[in-house]
């Protein structure tokens, strides 16, 4: 004979851990029992967390219950709203026979009836997410008391846990080195799983099981990030994501930074990682318009090991330092990131120039050689007096003084300037392209020297020239004229090229040239 039986879905408040919760409820007369299910592991979130699923929404239920031979004698499916709630849970009714033992599974928030005869069948379901953040039904939950009769008082606890996990990001900015600007624009799952098997771990088994971008927030989501709470310490922000469980795939002693896979290992598009993308700035390096620093971290019980499990929380702080460009715990992606100019070295200094019309070529030496942009802006303060084109080149126009500055154009601030004085003087001797050249195996250069008037002599230094050609520093060959020579470097090192005039000018130039 059947006997009267309540089974009763109870929420309680607990941080992301299973639980039961011990409250009876007394039978209703000698020939019935009553029961409680009790879910737990669920938390109320604060509000004002609309990017966050409802961790505590109970949408639908699907209850299972098998006899003692695994046949299924009772399925129900139920929308929350249709089921009697007292103030604590979910309360559903039925009647079973005592002495006999049961196994009672619960799946919520499944969103529909799910077709299932046997535990075999649901040991072995898969719950899939059409978008990895679509939680509108809340999110999977499932708990399951096998082989058990009705206890006395009718109570029965299935305890309930979510099939995700919960990541909570902070970042600590306090070892940052001053001037480092680590702003956080965006954090996802990279290999977020579609689906979880209810009742066995689950893990990604194939790329079609991963979505082509997981859970993520960006902009305003994460700006809690970007916020100092006291001693460099930021807010949180939270993703979520289905169980992968990968097991240990790396030696348990390998390195945090080291805990990648190699180029086309397919585990690295399988096990799940937290990706953080941020605008960087620094004095010596900045992210690249539409580009950014990442970091990615791969979650586990430890650095071998690949592990998301269910119902897990896990708390992870981002903690950068000095310039922010490595990390012990983070792999640290820097290909969005640019290097600034640190310097510009002119060939003048200073510039004396004797007539309207004289020009003269200002070289510009970039270091480091490999920052991102080495474009360069030429301006001369006073254009009236003389004027400088877009590659150095100044033109005298009247008599007077300005400065000529090279700036760099990637936003460094870097600059080196050239004070010109223009006056009219009837000697002069002048250098081309000027007095330090530098340049690589190869590379040619022609030298000259004008002067007035044109009656004085003028020497330029043969013994010099086959002086550095025997050293191998370069080869040259003289102008027709006498007055200029082409230079073909040809081994690393420096050389002197010398230049004289004599009477009425009687001055003299040495040029050096550096050979990288």
């Amino acid at each position: 004979m059947k006997r009267a039986l309540i089974l009763t879905f109870t929420l309680i408040s607990v941080l992301w851990t299973s639980g039961c919760s011990h409250t009876g409820m007394p039978a209703k007369k000698d020939t019935e029992s009553h029961v409680r299910i009790v879910m737990t592991g669920i938390q109320e979130i604060p509000d004002g967390r609309s990017a966050d699923p409802e961790e505590n929404l109970v949408s639908d239920m699907n209850i299972f219950i098998f006899n003692a031979y695994g046949i299924l004698e009772e399925h129900v499916w139920l929308p929350a709203s249709q089921m009697q709630s007292d103030g604590i849970g979910y309360i559903y009714e039925t009647k079973l026979l005592k002495r006999c033992r049961y196994s009672i599974y619960a799946c919520a928030n499944m969103g529909y009836r799910l077709d299932i005869g046997s535990i075999e069948e649901l040991e072995r379901y898969r719950y899939h997410l059409v978008y990895p953040d679509d939680y509108r039904t809340g999110i999977p939950m499932c708990g399951k008391t096998e082989d058990i009769t009705i206890p006395p008082g009718g109570r029965i606890s299935v305890p309930m846990e979510r099939l995700m996990a919960k990541v909570t990001l902070s970042i600590d900015r306090s070892m940052l080195s001053d001037g480092v600007e680590f702003h956080v624009r965006q954090v996802k799952v990279g290999a977020c799983p579609k689906s979880a098997t209810l009742f066995e771990e689950s893990r990604t088994e194939s790329e079609d099981d991963i979505f082509l971008s997981g859970f993520s927030k960006e902009d305003d989501a994460v700006s809690i990030l970007n916020s100092d709470k006291g001693f460099g310490k930021s807010g949180t922000v939270s993703v979520y994501l289905l169980e992968n469980m990968h097991g240990n795939l790396l030696d348990s002693n390998v390195a945090d930074q080291d805990k990648v896979f190699g180029e086309g290992d397919p585990l690295a598009s399988l096990c799940s990682y937290i990706e953080l993308a941020a605008d960087y700035e620094s004095d010596t390096h900045f992210s690249f318009p539409g580009q950014a620093l990442k970091y990615r971290f791969y979650l586990g019980e430890g650095n071998g090991n690949f592990d998301v499990r269910r119902n897990r929380h896990y708390k992870v702080c981002v903690k950068p330092e000095d310039d922010g460009l490595s990390e012990d715990s983070w792999r640290v992606d820097t290909d969005g990131i640019g290097k600034y100019v640190q310097e510009i070295r002119l060939s003048y200094s200073s510039l004396e120039m004797n007539y309207f019309g004289e020009t003269a070529v200002l070289n510009a030496y970039v270091f480091p050689d490999d920052a991102s942009d080495m474009t360069l802006l030429w301006e001369s303060d006073n254009s009236h007096v003389a004027e400088v084109s877009g590659t150095g080149t100044v033109t005298a126009r009247n008599e007077g003084v300005c400065t000529v500055t090279c700036r760099a154009a990637d936003d460094s601030g870097v600059f080196a300037e050239c004070d010109i004085t223009v006056s009219l003087n009837p000697y002069y001797m002048n250098i081309y392209p000027g007095n330090y050249l530098r340049g690589k195996c190869g590379d040619k250069f022609h030298v000259f020297c004008e002067y007035y008037p044109p009656s004085a002599t003028f020497d330029i230094g043969l013994e010099e020239l086959e002086y550095d050609r025997e050293r191998g520093i370069y080869d040259y060959v003289l102008d027709e004229d006498g007055k200029g020579v082409t230079l073909t470097l040809k081994g690393k090192g420096s050389g002197l090229l010398y230049m004289e005039t004599g009477y009425p000018l009687n001055q003299s130039e040495m040029i050096v040239i550096v050979v990288d």
